[in-house]
């Protein structure tokens, strides 16, 4: 059955938004309208401002994000230069291909679009210590968590070190929602309130056909979207009226995380300048590592910030 753009009304909709179906040319109308909405209003692209945009992991959902941006700067009919102005720096991780990096075909493949679009391409390089640690971790869940945040805290350590006023990060609604299922598989729903209410983090850092219960996620989301196409934005909405317990006890060694309670809470250790001791989130929990509790811990004050 063919479905009418909502908008014009005349073009067959093709893609599937939260205000209904959209032909390309409408779509791409109100996404460049919304964004740039987005950037003006929350004040992310002030005049003359750096702009740092991740294109972890290598995806069209990132080359999107570079093309939306390099719109944004571009003039309109009428009128000789644009209303934004703003400096885009590209930031890509390498990671080896044993932790779900894309090796050298993903940098080479951001970098060349960075240099399309005219915007200068940084490589983020992750410290030889964390990378030996990584690869000594041998559970696959725990193996896909700490990867993601040490890529992301490399990010927002380069981005401060830049002096960029914002760092863009490109999933796209299904990246969330396979996000948010996995976590509520993997029993680490308490993080669900902070990560997709105050800012948006994507997991999806590899492309191995390893088993992980990510995966397994992501396979559940994209067979139940081809039946149902609002599943993304329905998981999106009704995660985001999750609210976090203010009264929850912080991960000692993180202190970006609640920590476990009852079953599981097996692992512990000190806040900074206290001698008491406090259960570990679920991320600095060690679960079938070959690694000391103290090595845990040293990894999650690392970068799982």
């Amino acid at each position: 059955m063919e479905r009418k753009c909502g908008k014009c009304k005349t073009e067959e909709g093709i893609v599937w938004t939260t205000d209904g179906a959209r032909c390309e040319d409408c779509f791409c109308v109100v996404t460049m309208h919304s964004v740039k909405t987005i950037l003006s209003r929350n004040k992310l692209a002030m005049f003359k401002s750096r702009i740092c945009v991740s294109s972890n992991p290598p995806s069209t959902s990132s080359a999107a994000l570079m093309a939306v941006l390099d719109e944004c700067l571009k003039p309109g009919p009428k009128r000789k230069a644009s209303r934004m102005s703003f400096e885009v720096i590209v930031l890509h991780v390498r990671l080896p291909m044993e932790l779900f990096g894309s090796g050298e075909k993903g940098k080479e493949s951001m970098e060349s679009l960075a240099k399309l679009y005219g915007f200068q391409f940084q490589e983020v390089q992750l410290e030889e210590s964390i990378v030996t640690s990584l690869k000594a971790i041998r559970d696959l869940d725990d193996r896909i968590d700490l990867v993601q945040g040490a890529v992301r805290s490399s990010l927002i350590q380069k981005t401060k070190a830049m002096e960029c006023s914002v760092l863009l990060v490109s999933p796209n609604a299904t990246d969330l929602a396979v996000d948010v299922m996995a976590k509520t598989i993997k029993g680490r729903g308490g993080a669900i309130p902070d990560e997709v209410d105050k800012y948006a983090v994507s997991t999806e850092f590899f492309n191995s056909p390893d088993s992980s219960l990510t995966r397994i996620a992501e396979k559940f989301v994209l067979q139940l979207q081809e039946m149902q196409p609002s599943t993304s934005t329905t998981v999106l909405r009704t995660a985001a009226k999750l609210r976090k317990n203010e009264a929850a006890m912080l991960c000692p060694a993180c202190a970006s995380r609640d920590v476990l309670i009852g079953r599981g809470a097996d692992r512990v250790g000190r806040s900074r300048g206290s001698e008491d001791t406090h259960p570990l989130c679920a991320v600095c929990t060690e679960k079938d590592m070959n690694m000391s509790g103290e090595t845990v811990v040293d990894l999650a004050r690392a970068f799982c910030r």
